[in-house]
């Protein structure tokens, strides 16, 4: 594929991974200093050498080969590499980093051991299970210092071992010594079969030769949209990126940890890139032309960065006083952005537009307002929220295609996303199957979607999915069934006891559960039992809309489609 001024070309490649790996070390690999930081948990650490292994494809890597000097990081994983040799070509990471880091920065390491206090150097530190039952979970980290721990501390190769001869024979030696040769025999053998494995991977590369940066960023976002994931503001940090400063990338970053930092989570990155250039007023957000947002963003980025920040921290709070708990439950991106950029303009709302935004978050989160929203979409959107900061003009609130009852409960729907933001509000205390109270956000904050369970098996409609702690061993419907009827409970004289009917009301209360909805349970109804509950729910939703200044109509359910951006 050539550039439309021909002054590049693409070359796909197929190399060893010891080869790349030796390019990295000696400084004609580079990592370009406009990348974001090293951000991969250490479970996609794993699961990365786990793929190498078994010799599934990890994706290409995109580089850039060029003499002309970018400057770049000293160090990959944590490893320091050679500076690039002088008036020699070096190619340049534009997709990969991530991967290159977890590959380099393990198989590369000193062999030294890691303190036991040292909070960044464990995750570097990853280890082979060796042993015959490890096949799910091959690949371990080991925090602390020393060997890997019982039961079986002879069972783990550590990796960095892979890529140097003399650790290997180490670990050979050792286990001989420690486990006797004919035990060491069968584990050394597993061992040399990792080892060949991982050196024999070979890693598919496809190289932009010469041009320039713009050029190199043009085939980076044409390959973009025919698949290859990269980020929007990754983009824009190489062609604004000067020496000496942060990039754009690593000031989105630092948006996104500031906000994570009060409690409500991340936001998405993309969400906030787009906040900046809302900010910036750049006419397309979405779907830009490249070049020309990155000429006109660069001297605008200086104050932009900042006040886009002061934006998004504003809707973060108008999010939360709206009824949003946690980043998570954010229905679409856009409205993020959208948000953001009336708080740019009008970061003292009075009552009236405060009013007016909490019902515009509503209503465009219960009608699918910026379901497969284009460009275009979001423009307007843009625009009329503009006006409206500056009181010109009212919002457009299209109410009447507002359904706030999901008919599956699916939380990659927005639909979704939006009922669980309203329940949570809805049911602020609510009690476990003990009648013990507990913090439903921090629960939800600590994994959505393990914290809603069903009632029944076999329903998937929201009104049958409960945030219900049980004890170990205890379903949902069984520990709801056991809650007592009448008066006969080994407690009655404690009335919040869960074995007392007072103590068992409070409990069904606390999950807008009627009696009659019960009762249906109880019988083994439970489809009565979600239609009894439904009918609670359609309720308390309607005395919602109220409040926020419109009535629904008669039907409440909306289709749960994958539609969260």
């Amino acid at each position: 594929m050539l550039s439309e001024r021909g002054e590049s070309r693409l070359e796909p490649a197929v190399l060893h991974l010891d080869a790349v790996l030796d390019d990295v070390g000696a400084g004609v690999l580079r990592v370009p200093a406009f990348q974001r930081p090293f951000v991969w948990r250490p479970e996609q650490m794993l699961d990365l050498f786990d793929s190498v292994e078994r010799g599934y494809p990890i994706g290409s890597l995109l580089l850039w080969e060029t003499t002309r000097q970018v400057e770049s990081l000293d160090q990959v994983g944590d490893v320091t590499v050679d500076d690039p040799p002088p008036g020699q070509v070096v190619s340049y990471v534009l997709d990969g980093h991530q991967r290159i880091s977890t590959l380099f920065g393990v198989l590369r390491r000193l062999g030294r051991p890691p303190r036991p206090d040292d909070q960044r150097e464990w995750k570097w530190r990853i280890y082979r299970d060796l042993s015959p039952r490890s096949d799910t979970e091959r690949y371990r980290h080991h925090r602390a210092a020393g060997t890997p721990p019982a039961p079986a501390p002879d069972n783990f190769l550590p990796v960095r071992s892979v890529a140097n001869t003399l650790d290997f024979l180490n670990f050979s030696r050792n286990l001989e010594y420690r486990v006797g040769r004919d035990r060491a025999d069968r584990l050394v053998r597993e061992a040399d079969r990792v080892v060949q494995r991982i050196k024999g991977y070979k890693l598919s590369l496809i190289t932009i030769k010469g041009g320039d940066l713009e050029q190199a960023v043009e085939v980076y976002t044409r390959l973009n949209r025919k698949g290859v994931r990269m980020d929007a503001d990754q983009v824009i940090s190489a062609l604004t990126h000067r020496p000496g400063q942060r990039t754009l990338a690593n000031r989105v970053d630092d948006i996104v940890e500031s906000v994570a930092t009060t409690g409500f989570g991340e936001l998405p990155r993309l969400a906030v890139f787009r906040v900046v250039l809302a900010v910036a007023d750049e006419p397309d957000v979405m779907t830009p032309r490249w070049e020309a947002m990155a000429q006109r963003l660069q001297n605008r980025l200086v104050d932009a960065v900042p006040a886009a920040e002061q934006a998004v921290h504003r809707t973060v709070e108008f999010l939360i006083s709206a009824g949003l708990p946690l980043a998570r439950f954010l229905p679409y991106a856009h409205q993020l952005v959208v948000l953001a950029k009336f708080f740019h303009h009008c970061p003292e709302p009075n009552d009236d537009q405060w009013f007016e935004l909490r019902r515009w978050f509503w209503v465009t989160s219960w009608a699918g307002s910026f379901a497969g929203a284009n460009s275009t979409v979001l423009r307007s959107a843009l625009e009329e929220m503009q006006l409206f900061a500056t009181r010109r003009v009212r919002l457009s609130l299209d109410t009447g295609a507002v359904q706030p009852m999901p008919d599956a409960f699916n939380l990659n729907s927005a639909r979704t996303l939006a009922y669980v933001a309203w329940e949570t509000n809805e049911l602020p205390k609510r009690s476990d199957g003990m009648g013990q109270e507990f913090d439903v956000v921090r629960l939800l904050a600590s994994g959505a979607t393990q914290a809603y369970r069903s009632v029944v098996a076999g329903d998937s409609r929201p009104a049958n999915k409960l945030v219900f702690p049980t004890v170990a061993g205890l379903g949902v419907e069984k520990s709801l069934t056991d809650l007592p009827a009448d008066g006969g409970g080994l407690f009655d004289h404690d009335p919040a006891s869960p074995y007392s009917s007072a103590g068992a009301r409070r409990i069904l209360e606390s999950h807008a559960i009627p009696l009659s909805a019960w009762f249906r349970l109880k019988e083994g109804n439970g489809a009565l039992f979600v239609a009894d509950r439904t009918r609670e729910l359609e309720v308390r939703l309607r005395a919602f809309a109220e409040e926020i200044g419109f009535g629904l109509g008669d039907d409440l359910e909306g289709v749960a489609d994958d539609d969260s951006e």
